[in-house]
Formats: structure tokens, sequence, C-alpha cells
């Protein structure tokens, strides 16, 4: 690739790469127990790459990269907090976790800092080879995350599972930048934009090709439908904060990269991928909000809930770029403090190996837990879309972006889904605050660290949908910068 070789929009990547290979050394050679300082570790060196994030974005002209593949400008750097926002929460919320079931170990986090490598220069790549090389540094850390628990054979399943469509998803993706590469003779987004602008007879054949490869790709891991049956599965079967980390970081990752992609590669395709969008966002809607209304698990419900929120994304991203990169960066905001929040409360209440997973588990829990029952109701609240949430705020710019694209339909169609996974999420209300508690209390207090990370996410959702004015406005500067 042509361009001067410019480090410092790699600076964030490689401060989070420089603290996972300090922990991993420092796993080998240190006695056990150091597990808890590899928590604190790992949250400093994110602060740290969030610090540099902060710093070096605005100093760096809008084109500069790293030799033309990276870029850290103000979409990316949008991007970057988001996720190394989610790693500082994952990490409050696990070493509790971990500890109580017997295997806190200081891998956990380096592998977690190796997968937000990944994330980084995923939402960062404006080459597809790149692209590519950083969605598997994401993929392979995450397999073995949700497999970290050897002597849970539930979390080995997870992980088998979730290699065994990983590698498909991989496949898809990289049969698809081939078959772009064939159509345009380049792997750049920038000059496979310029090449299909105008893309004529067998040219447009094999880039409308390479193009469905590749929603393919990034079907599978936003887990939209019909490309979501391994979500369920591996949600319930990772342990939960590795759980919480996938439904937001994951997300939040693959969303970004898709915006790039068909933004700056693919929008002389437009007319065509934006009807297979709209198609995947009502599948996605509805197949998603009805298998939540069979669980009982609740983690398998809210992992259906996460494939139901995938169709609203896809919903706003059938607006023209710009427009629908600002609803979807908003919305990502606040579904990632929901999904880290709903997640972590279970991860918190964590004890003996067990956790809440049924209606059963959580009766009572606003008798012996208020201010826990209340913070999941403010999950289950913004989730379903009520006002004075980050989820209403979120779903009304999709809905009226995929509106003003004349794609009617789904915002109906996403608002009736709404209303469905109401009863779902009720459900989990009534029985915390109208069933009695049974028995002694089975669950772990609350630790500072997952009580801190709780809030965070809790004050993120209220303040973004009391006062969603500043992110929406740096979303829309941020997207303004597809291009």
């Amino acid at each position: 690739m042509s361009g001067p070789l410019e480090l410092r929009p790699a600076l964030p990547a490689l401060i989070v790469a420089g603290t996972g290979l300090a922990l991993l050394l420092a796993q080998a050679f240190s006695p056990r127990g150091i597990a808890r300082r590899s928590s604190q570790v790992a949250i400093l060196g994110l602060v740290g790459a969030l610090w540099a994030t902060l710093a070096v974005a605005p100093t760096l002209p809008s084109r500069v990269g790293l030799a033309g593949v990276l870029y850290l400008d103000a979409f990316a750097a949008f991007f970057h907090v988001l996720i190394l926002g989610c790693g500082v929460v994952a990490f409050l919320l696990s070493p509790a976790y971990f500890e109580d079931a017997g295997g806190d170990r200081g891998e956990y986090y380096a592998l977690a800092c190796f997968s937000i490598v990944g994330m980084l220069g995923l939402v960062s790549a404006r080459e597809l080879i790149s692209l590519f090389i950083a969605l598997e540094i994401m993929s392979v850390s995450l397999y073995a995350l949700v497999g970290i628990q050897r002597d849970r054979p539930a979390g080995l399943e997870a992980a088998l599972k979730y290699f065994v469509t990983g590698a498909f998803a991989s496949a898809f993706l990289l049969y698809g930048v081939a078959f772009l590469y064939g159509a345009t003779g380049s792997t750049s987004l920038v000059r496979i934009g310029r090449a299909l602008a105008r893309p004529e007879g067998d040219l447009a054949l094999m880039a409308l090709v390479g193009t469905g490869l590749l929603l393919v790709g990034f079907g599978f891991k936003i887990a939209s439908a019909p490309f979501h049956m391994w979500a369920p599965d591996v949600y319930q079967g990772a342990p939960t904060p590795v759980t919480g980390f996938m439904a937001a970081a994951v997300k939040v990752a693959a969303l970004g990269a898709m915006l790039q992609v068909l933004g700056v590669a693919l929008g002389g395709l437009a007319a065509d991928w934006r009807a297979a969008l709209a198609l995947l966002a009502l599948l996605t809607m509805v197949l998603g909000n009805l298998g939540a209304l069979a669980q009982e698990n609740v983690k398998r419900m809210l992992a259906f809930s996460s494939i139901a929120h995938a169709g609203y994304l896809l919903t706003g991203l059938v607006a023209p770029i710009r427009e629908a990169g600002t609803a979807v960066l908003f919305y990502l905001a606040g579904y990632a403090a929901v999904s880290l929040a709903g997640f972590g409360t279970l991860a918190a209440l964590a004890r003996g190996g067990r956790e809440p997973s049924t209606l059963d588990d959580l009766a009572g829990l606003a008798a012996r837990r208020p201010w826990l029952a209340a913070g999941f109701t403010l999950v289950l609240i913004s989730l379903t879309g009520v006002p004075i949430s980050a989820g209403f705020v979120g779903k009304f710019f999709l809905f009226r972006a995929a509106v003003q694209a004349d794609y009617t339909i789904l915002a109906v169609v996403g608002v009736l889904t709404s209303v469905i996974s109401a009863y779902y999420y009720l459900r989990v209300v009534v029985a915390m605050y109208m069933r009695p508690p049974a028995g002694d209390d089975p669950w772990a207090r609350v630790t500072h660290g997952a009580a801190l990370g709780l809030a965070l996410s809790a004050a993120i959702v209220i303040g973004l949908g009391v006062y969603p004015g500043p992110l929406l406005e740096l979303a829309r500067e941020a997207a303004l910068t597809i291009r």
C-alpha cells in the first residue's frame, strides 16, 4: 500500500498489545494469585490506550494513516472509545466472577486485550486484507475466551461451536474479498469504491457476488438471521463476563467495519445491498424476538434479544450511509452499555459456580438486592425502548432513518417487535418485584469493582436517554468521515 509510514494511528492498539504481552509474561513467570493485579494492569493499559486515542486523533490530518492501511480519524476514534470502554467495564466485572469459579487466571486478561487489538484494527482498517487479519486476531482470542473455563463442558462446547461457525464466517468474508479484488484489482476500500462507481457487465456481477459474500460474513459476526443460530448456545455456555463483552464489543467492532466497507467501497452498489439488508433486518427482528419469547433461561433470552437488536441496527443501515452512520453509532453506544449491565448483573451475583439463570432464580431479587434489581430493570426498559432510556432514543433515530429512506415497513416491524419484546422483558421485572424470594439468599454480594462497572453502564443508559445531544453530535461528526 502507498502512503507514509505514520505510526501514530496504531498507537492505541500498540499500547493494548503491549499490555496483553506483559500480562501473558507475568502470568508465565509469577506465582498463582497474580490474577487480581492482572485485572488492574489490564484496566490501566486500556485507559492508557483511551488517552492515546483522545490525544492523538485530533492531531492527525483526516487522511493520514499507517501506510494507507490504518486510519485514526473521527470515525475510528469514536469506535476506539466505545471498544476500550467496553473492555474497561468487562474487566471491572470479571475478577469476582472468575475468583468464585476458581479459575481467575491472568491469561484471561491477556486474551481479552488481544481481542481488543483486533477490534481496534477492524474499525481502523481501510483495506480488506488488513480488515480480515484484524477480524481473525479478534476471533481467535474470543474462541479461547469462550472456553477458558476448561472444567466446564458447556463452555468447551460453546467454544467449539463458536470456532466452527467463525471459521465459516471467515471463509465467506475471504471469498468476498477475493471476488472484489478480481472485479476491481485492488483491496483498498477507496480504490474499490472508485472502481465500482459505475460498474458494468461482468465487473458488476463479480462485485455483487463479492458483496453478498461479505454480507454473509458480517452477518455471522453480528448474529443476524439466518446466520444467528450459534449465538444462543455460545452466549449461554460462555462465562458470563465474556458473554457481556462479546455482546457489546464484538457487535460494535463488526458494525464499525461494516459501515466502512458499505460506505467507502460499496457505495456504487447501494441500490442492491440495501434491498438485501432490508430483508435481513426484517428476518432478524422477527426471528430474534420470537425466539426470545420461548426462552426460560435468562442468558439465552438475552442472546435472542441481541439477535433482535442486530435487526434494529440493520434497519438503520438501509438509509444513506452518513444518516445511517449517525443513528447506528449512537445506538451502539447505548446498546453496549445495556449489554454489559445486563450480563454484568448476572455475573455479579454468581456464587459457588452458580448464577441466576431462570425466572425462579431472580424471584424476589428486589427485596434482597434493591439497587441491583433497579439497575437490571433499567437495562430491560432500555432494551424494550421505553422513553427516558438510551434504547428509546436510539430506536427512534434508527427507525426515522429507515422511514426517510422509504423503508417504512422496516420501521413498522421494528415498532411491533419492540412491543412483543416488552412481554419477555417484563416477565423478568415481574419476577424480581412481584414474586417473593424463596429460601435463603444464594447469591454473592456485589464487589466494589463490579458495582463500579454496573454504575457506569447504568449512568450511560440514563444519560443518553435524558441528554442525547452531545453524543449525537459526536456520532454525526464521525459519520461524516465515512468517505
